[in-house]
């Protein structure tokens, strides 16, 4: 990125270059330029024509800002601007009197901070500070900063704050559309007083401003009562058509689509594109730090080199030429040229412009009936803004649009109607997933840039949870779910929380992690301020903003600004295709853990930062071929800062717990479970406070299957490792367990590894089973295991997850309609029994310790869904006295038993429910 941003206005910079006492303007761009005093327009010309003095000056058609230092009593001199070189002129030597990189100009290399190192909108130079050290105002976004050139940074506020503490009350004035965005700020002749006063520009549009007083006139910038204003040329006072935006074009069977990022707020000065044979991805690009931007009358020259390649192209260098024409003039087009140096090897394209979204999505939608899809908050509606906020009513495309992607409706809402009775309107991540695939008209188990997002009621796991990018099998994120009787449970209808929802999930999608996931990714991302907990992103938690000094929900809301953080917005403009298409690279890859580059991700905690807490990974070492592997996360309390509140979920299906999984061959993965929920949307995460008197908290993970697919495919020793990130962001790292995979011992042991090992198994063991038509192999598979080799104690799997899907209902959606298959109480009491049956017979054959426990209770609901109370009361009696005759410590016992009553409960409400209707 260039020091300083690009202009979409008629000219690059502007100076006041007075002529004696009279007052005057000169525009420059490229080698042209405009002069202008109050009363008339002297001339439109070359600039050396304009300004002489200029002549000797060889970087003048290069430059995109200008600054005029000039003191009393010395010669006229000038600081000009491009990309990141300075050159200091001197106008009366008609002499360059130094150049280089910004960062050797004084301290500006050292005392400009970092959000001030690029992009700066304006440069005005500032009254010299004491001694007479001279000082510039730098304006970026809605804000200014003071830099004294020996002391450092003087003041940084708000623009309606002023450059200065005092003497700038006329600021607080400005019209809103001023506050923020700049284009140019030019010394106007001082008021009779003396006071300071300046031409601000904007677009086409111009403030006459006092700086004490306020605002003298605004309006389009050639009506502010300046008569050399209205005497520039049509082609300086009309709006400029814009160059940010998608631009495409084709070569043969050869298309490219090129991503211009250069104009307006919150640019970041970044081109990228990506390359497609006939409608294949075949690589992507985006361009370094550095752009070369030579302006023009009529077109400008953008080129870069070192481009970055996902594909590692040998084209390296860029060029691009845009049209630099009126908004009412006809539209032209842009000519790309990729190129390796010192080389006859290139690829031109001409392009045309598409539109100014860097990137199009189409979104289909589809509602339970009874809910309702969102459609606009108005951010004035808030009880806190940060201060100089500028308030608008934003819906989930708008929010979207201004990280340059655009949203658009894949046509009406499709409500969807009950068409049965027996749903619980509760949905899982199987269900969703056989819906999305039912329902989704656009989709395709490919790349594309289509989106489904269901309105549906609650999720299964906690009426709490308000949104889940649930897709993460096969082609993944490709369908997000907003739970709007969740949203109900939190009052965040028609709340800022209700869009935050759609848009946090939304860029999951887009591949986007969780404010302080992102050093977990490869490449790493930079983690925002206090380890990302402290970020004023959409895709940070409210409730765990931190930033030190300021955390929580309000501080959150009083600071949120409603927009993407810098490194999302590159994401979201300039990822590389399959990075962030929907369909394209797994989700949290490309934005998976390297442990190589992230160490310190799961390093033991240093000195002072001890959390008061431990993690173990529990449950049995050894495996046979297939069998699904399952670990015990138990978090507990160490005393050594007394009570430690932590997060209810544990898990690694939450945010909070990663787990690392490194094969017999050294390679190291991070565990992605194929359903995730986001469980701290709303203002407060469920929590629990360990006691003394309740120390540990545990929770039981499947690990043999996730997005990534098989995690223990082969026999051999596996080295599991977790981290447990706490409320307060400290780290928690268990101990390293190793877990080991026996080799088949015989040609049955073969046969039922491979019937539990393909992928469609591994969903059906993660889920407990599905419906789902694109699982039906894995369902045969299954079912083929319990037929042949019924006998085997690995077939208790099998049974399991038949029988656990046949005693629910599954609902998904058909023809518009929501459909429900009835539970099969029959099937779901033989197969489950079976499982616990063989399982209770040896510990070292059947479901595992912590699957059993499970089952007991599945089993329980089962028989009370089958009306016969008594059965489910003993059963889970014996879930109980099993592990007491298994020895199992006393606290683990504690533990089984609270589960054991937490069920009888469940199921003494739901029967009492029905006998009620």
């Amino acid at each position: 990125m260039g020091f300083m941003r690009y202009k979409a206005t008629a000219f690059s910079w502007v100076l006041a270059t007075p002529s004696g006492s009279e007052w005057r303007l000169l525009f420059g761009r490229g080698m042209e330029g405009a002069l202008i005093n109050e009363q008339q327009r002297i001339g439109s010309d070359y600039l050396t024509a304009l300004a002489p003095q200029l002549v000797n000056f060889q970087g003048r058609g290069l430059a995109l800002g200008a600054v005029l230092l000039s003191r009393q009593g010395e010669n006229r001199q000038s600081l000009f601007f491009s990309g990141n070189t300075y050159y200091w002129y001197d106008w009366e030597q008609k002499a360059t009197l130094s150049q280089g990189p910004w960062t050797t100009l004084a301290n500006w290399g050292t005392a400009l901070p970092a959000g001030y190192r690029s992009q700066v909108d304006v440069l005005f130079q500032a009254p010299d500070g004491a001694g007479g050290s001279r000082q510039t105002y730098f304006f970026k976004g809605g804000r200014v900063l003071t830099l004294n050139w020996s002391t450092g940074v003087v003041r940084e506020a708000l623009i309606t704050d002023g450059p200065d503490a005092s003497g700038c009350e006329g600021w607080a004035r400005l019209p809103e559309d001023f506050r923020s965005g700049l284009d140019h700020v030019a010394a106007y002749k001082p008021a009779a007083d003396g006071t300071r006063q300046s031409l601000l520009i904007k677009g086409v549009k111009g403030v006459l401003l006092n700086w004490k007083t306020g605002v003298l006139a605004s309006g389009a910038f050639d009506r502010l009562g300046v008569p050399g204003l209205a005497a520039l040329a049509d082609h300086h006072r009309e709006s400029i058509r814009p160059v940010t935006g998608r631009w495409t074009g084709t070569l043969g069977n050869q298309r490219v689509e090129i991503r211009v990022d250069l104009e307006g707020e919150r640019t970041l000065g970044v081109i990228s594109g990506d390359l497609f044979t006939g409608d294949t991805w075949t690589d992507s690009f985006r361009t370094a730090a550095d752009l070369s931007v030579v302006p023009g009358h009529s077109d400008f020259v953008v080129s870069a080199s070192g481009l970055t390649w996902a594909n590692n192209s040998p084209w390296t260098d860029l060029v691009v030429q845009l049209p630099h024409v009126v908004v009412n003039s006809p539209a032209r087009t842009a000519h790309v040229a990729l190129f390796v140096p010192a080389s006859s090897a290139m690829l031109q394209l001409t392009c045309s412009y598409a539109g100014p979204a860097l990137r199009s999505v189409e979104m289909e939608t589809d509602a339970m009936a009874g809910t309702q899809v969102f459609q606009s908050y108005d951010t004035s509606r808030g009880s806190w803004a940060p201060r100089g906020y500028r308030h608008r009513v934003l819906t989930v495309a708008s929010a979207f649009a201004e990280a340059g992607i655009e949203l658009k409706n894949a046509g009406q809402v499709n409500v969807v109607a009950p068409d049965a009775s027996g749903a619980d309107l509760k949905w899982s991540a199987a269900e969703l997933h056989a819906a999305m695939e039912a329902n989704f008209s656009l989709h395709r188990d490919s790349e594309q840039w289509k989106i489904w997002t269901f309105v549906a009621t609650y999720h299964t796991l906690d009426p709490r949870v308000l949104g889940v990018m649930f897709d993460q099998m096969g082609r993944e994120r490709q369908g997000m779910a907003v739970f709007h009787s969740g949203l109900q449970y939190g009052n965040y209808i028609g709340d800022a929380m209700e869009l935050f929802c759609y848009v946090h999930e939304l860029g999951h999608v887009f591949n986007l992690h969780h404010s302080w996931e992102k050093h977990l990714s490869a490449p790493p991302a930079p983690l925002g301020p206090n380890n990302g907990f402290g970020d004023l992103s959409w895709m940070n938690y409210p409730e765990a903003y931190n930033t030190g000094t300021r955390a929580g929900v309000q501080h959150f809301w009083e600071d949120f600004p409603y927009s993407f953080s810098e490194n999302e917005l590159r994401h979201l403009r300039h990822g590389f295709h399959r990075h962030i298409v929907p369909g394209g690279d797994a989700f949290l890859a490309n934005t998976a853990l390297d442990l190589s580059a992230t160490p310190q991700a799961f390093a033991l905690p240093g000195a002072g930062e001890d959390p008061g807490l431990t993690l173990t990974l529990g449950g049995k070492q050894f495996f046979g071929y297939g069998e699904p592997v399952m670990a015990e996360l138990r978090l507990s309390r160490t005393g050594v800062r007394g009570d430690v509140s932590v997060a209810e979920a544990i898990g690694p299906a939450g945010e909070r717990t990663k787990i690392v999984i490194t094969d017999p061959y050294g390679r190291t993965r991070v565990f992605r479970p194929i359903a995730r929920t986001c469980s701290g949307h709303g203002d407060a995460e469920p929590t629990v406070t360990l006691t003394e008197a309740n120390p540990a908290l545990y929770e039981t993970a499947y690990l043999g299957y996730g997005s990534d697919g098989l995690y223990f495919s082969e026999p051999g020793t596996y080295r599991v490792t977790a981290v447990h990130t706490g409320l307060d962001g400290a780290r928690t790292v268990s101990p390293t367990r190793t877990i080991r995979v026996r080799t088949p011992l015989d040609r049955a042991d073969q046969e039922v590894g491979e019937l539990l090992t393909g992928d469609d198994q591994g969903t059906l063991l993660a889920f407990l089973g599905s419906d789902a038509p694109h699982l039906t192999a894995g369902n045969d598979a299954l079912q083929e295991l319990i037929a042949r080799h019924g006998d085997h104690p690995l077939a208790a799997y099998a049974r399991l997850a038949r029988g656990a899907n046949a005693g629910r209902h599954f609902q998904t959606i058909g023809d518009g309609r929501l459909q429900v298959r009835g539970p099969d109480t029959k099937t779901a009491v033989s197969q489950l029994t079976e499982a616990i049956t063989v399982s209770r017979t040896d510990q070292d054959t059947g479901l595992d310790n912590l699957t059993l426990n499970a089952a007991f209770r599945r089993l329980a609901t089962v028989h009370a869904k089958a009306g016969d109370l008594e059965r489910a009361e003993a059963t889970l009696d014996t879930l109980v006295t099993h592990f007491q005759e298994q020895g199992v410590p006393a606290a683990v016992q504690r533990h089984i038993q609270e589960q054991a009553e937490t069920a009888r409960a469940g199921i003494r409400e739901t029967a009492g429910e029905e006998q009620d209707s």
